[in-house]
C-alpha cells in the first residue's frame, strides 16, 4: 500500500487501529506501508478496520450494527477458548459415587457390623416399627438401603458421642441432598428417617423432631402411603399404557413406618400440647391388625395394642382446657374421668400378654394414667373461682397419679444399668412428664383434707429418694466427652434437670415444714399450734400436711410462677427448637 493509499485510508475516516488488536487490547502497529499491521502479519491474519465516523457527520445504522456484531463475536471466541480450556481440565470428568462413613473411614465394615448387632438387639425393641431382618448384613444393608444404614449407624453410636454427633451431619447432609438438591426421594428415605427420629435425643442442640418429622410426612403424603396399596394413584390413571394403574408398595415394611410415625408425633405432641402433624386414620388401624394376623415378627403382634392405647390417650385431650374455650362443668367433668378411667382399666384387662412383656407399651400406658390425673386435677377451667378440691372423685384422680408415678418411675430406677440407653425419645419425654407431675402431686397431696386420703401413697413413692436414685442412675451414664462445639453428652443435660426437679420439690417441701412464717400475723395462736404440729412420722417422710390457713393455691394454677413449666420445658424441648 502507498502512502497516499495509506493517508487516504486514514483521511476518508478508517480507524488506526485493526479489528483484532482491538479485540486482544493490543496496541496496532504499522512499521511498513503495507494493508495489515505488524501483529496480523506477524500471525497470518486478516487485518481489516473499520472505516471510522466523518466529523460532524450523522452516524449510519450500519456501523452500530457492525459494532454489536464485533462484540458478539469477541464474545463467542472468549467463551469458545474458555470451554477448550475447561475440556481440558481433570475437573470436567464424570464425578464418581458418594462416599460413605466406610469410604471416608470413620468406621471400618467390621466396627459397622458390630454396630447393626447392638441396634437388633439393643435399641429395635424400643422402636418396632422398622426391623432389620435377621439375614441382613452391613454390607448388604450398605449396598441397598444406605441411609437407613447410616441413621442405624448413628443411632447406635451412643457409647461414642463425639463420633456420633460426626454421623449425625452425614445424616443432615444426607437429608438434605434428597429432600432439597436432587437426589432421590424413596421409602428408604422414610425408614432412615424415622430412625432418625426415634432416638433424636442423641442429636446435637437444638434438636429438630418436629422439621424431621414434617418431611417424613411429605413423603408420606407424596407416595400416598396412608391409603391402601390398591387405592393409590386413582387420580392420575390416565396412562393409556397402564403403567400408572399398578399397585405401589413396600409391604409390611412400609405399615410398620406409617404407624410409627404417627405413633411417635401423637404421643409426644400429646405430652408438649402440640397440635399432632399426624392424625388418626382407619387404615392405622387395619394395617395393625393385618401385622398381627400375619406376625412375621414378635414385636408385630404388639402395634395394634400401641394404637389402641394411644387413641385412647388422645380421647382423655378432649377434656383439656386446650379444646374448649368453655369453664368445664364439674359433672361433666367427672363424668369424662370415669369413662376414661374404665377404659383403661378395660384395656388392661383385654390385654393378652402381661403390660411388662413390652416396656414401651407399660411406660405408654402408666403415662396416659397421669395425663388423665393432669388433666382432671390441673388442666381444667372452673366455673367457680374458688372450687372445692377434695371431691370423692378428683382424691381419687389424686390416687391414680400418685400410684402411677410410683409405677413408672420405679420401673425405671430397677431396670439392669444402662438399659435406658436404649430408650426412644417419647421414652424420655414420658419419664420427664412422670417426674414433673409427681412433684405437683405431692404438692397436691398435703392439702390438709386431702392428705389423710394419700399419706400411705406419698410415703411408699417417698419422692426425695426416687428422685436421687433416678439421678444415680443418669449420673452413671455422664461421660467427660465433648463434641466438635464442646457441648456435653445427653445425659450430663438429664442430671441437670432432675437435680433442678429435685430443689424445686425440696424447697416446698422446707417451706411446708416451716408455716409459722409463711402466715399473716393476724393468725391467732391457736392456728398456730395447730399448724406446726405434725407426727414424728411425716416429719421423716417430709410430707407432713399443711392447715387449710396456710395452704393457699389453687390447683388449676398450682405453679403461678412460670419457673417449673420452664423447666418441665426444658427437660424435654431439650433446645431451643423440636422436642
Amino acid at each position: 500500500m502507498s502512502d497516499h493509499t495509506r493517508a487516504s485510508r486514514y483521511s476518508n475516516g478508517s480507524l488506526r487501529t485493526c479489528q483484532n488488536c482491538a479485540r486482544a487490547k493490543i496496541r496496532c502497529i504499522r512499521s511498513v506501508p503495507t494493508e495489515s499491521c505488524d501483529r496480523c502479519e506477524r500471525l497470518g491474519k486478516t487485518c481489516h478496520f473499520h472505516p471510522g465516523r466523518r466529523a460532524n457527520a450523522v452516524p449510519r445504522l450500519s456501523d452500530s450494527k457492525d459494532r454489536r456484531i464485533d462484540a458478539l463475536e469477541a464474545k463467542l471466541d472468549r467463551l469458545l477458548a474458555q470451554a477448550s480450556i475447561e475440556d481440558k481440565s481433570p475437573a470436567a470428568s464424570t464425578p464418581g459415587p458418594i462416599e460413605d462413613v466406610i469410604d471416608k473411614g470413620l468406621l471400618t465394615i467390621e466396627a459397622a457390623s458390630l454396630l447393626l448387632q447392638d441396634y437388633r438387639r439393643t435399641l429395635m425393641p424400643y422402636c418396632p416399627f422398622v426391623v432389620v431382618p435377621p439375614h441382613a448384613t452391613a454390607a448388604t444393608l450398605r449396598r441397598n438401603k444406605p441411609f437407613l444404614f447410616l441413621a442405624i449407624l448413628t443411632a447406635a453410636l451412643y457409647d461414642n458421642m463425639p463420633l456420633q454427633r460426626t454421623l449425625e451431619l452425614e445424616v443432615k447432609h444426607a437429608i438434605s441432598n434428597c429432600m432439597i438438591f436432587d437426589g432421590p426421594v424413596s421409602f428408604e428415605t422414610l425408614q432412615g428417617l424415622l430412625v432418625h427420629l426415634a432416638w433424636c435425643q442423641y442429636h446435637s442442640r437444638p434438636r429438630r423432631f418436629s422439621q424431621y418429622l414434617h418431611l417424613a410426612i411429605s413423603i408420606i403424603t407424596d407416595l400416598q402411603l396412608d391409603r391402601a396399596p390398591e387405592d393409590r394413584f386413582w387420580r392420575t390413571r390416565v396412562d393409556f399404557n397402564g403403567e400408572l394403574d399398578r399397585e405401589i408398595s413396600w409391604g409390611r415394611e412400609e405399615r410398620r413406618a406409617v404407624i410409627g410415625f404417627f405413633w411417635f408425633s401423637s404421643s409426644i405432641s400429646q405430652i408438649l400440647q402440640k397440635r399432632s402433624s399426624f392424625s388418626f386414620i382407619p387404615y392405622l388401624e387395619t394395617s395393625c391388625e393385618f401385622l398381627a394376623s400375619t406376625a412375621e415378627y414378635n414385636s408385630d403382634r404388639h402395634l395394634l395394642h400401641l394404637i389402641q392405647l394411644q387413641r385412647l390417650s388422645e380421647r382423655i385431650i378432649a377434656a383439656s382446657s386446650q379444646h374448649t374455650s368453655e369453664p368445664h362443668d364439674a359433672d361433666a367433668l367427672e363424668q369424662c374421668y370415669r369413662d376414661r378411667r374404665s377404659e383403661l382399666d378395660l384395656y388392661l384387662a383385654q390385654l393378652p400378654f402381661p403390660l411388662t412383656d413390652s416396656h414401651i407399651l407399660l411406660m405408654q400406658y402408666h403415662t396416659a394414667e397421669l395425663y388423665l390425673c393432669q388433666v382432671t386435677l390441673f388442666d381444667y377451667k372452673p366455673r367457680s373461682q374458688h372450687r372445692q378440691h377434695d371431691s370423692p372423685f378428683q382424691i381419687e384422680a389424686l390416687r391414680l397419679g400418685l400410684t402411677a408415678a410410683r409405677t413408672l418411675l420405679e420401673f425405671y430406677v430397677s431396670l439392669p444399668l444402662r438399659q435406658e440407653v436404649a430408650f426412644n425419645n417419647a421414652g424420655w419425654v414420658q419419664l420427664g412428664f412422670a417426674v414433673t407431675l409427681a412433684c405437683k402431686l405431692v404438692v397436691a397431696a398435703a392439702d390438709p383434707l386431702i392428705h389423710p386420703h394419700t399419706v400411705d401413697l406419698t410415703r411408699a413413692l417417698n419422692l426425695s429418694n426416687m428422685l436421687s436414685r433416678c439421678t444415680i442412675r443418669i449420673q452413671a451414664l455422664i461421660t467427660s466427652q465433648m463434641d466438635a462445639r464442646g457441648d456435653r453428652d445427653v445425659f450430663y443435660h438429664h442430671e441437670k434437670r432432675l437435680k433442678r426437679a429435685q430443689w424445686w420439690f425440696e424447697s416446698r417441701s422446707l417451706s411446708r415444714s416451716q408455716p409459722l412464717e409463711c402466715l399473716p400475723a393476724a393468725v391467732d395462736p391457736s392456728s398456730r399450734a395447730s399448724i406446726s404440729h405434725t407426727s414424728p412420722e411425716e416429719e421423716v417422710n417430709g410430707y407432713g400436711a399443711v392447715s387449710r390457713e396456710g395452704f393457699d393455691f389453687q390447683w388449676p394454677g398450682l405453679f403461678p410462677s412460670p419457673a417449673f413449666d420452664d423447666m418441665f420445658a426444658d427437660w424435654i424441648a431439650q433446645g431451643s427448637t423440636g422436642f
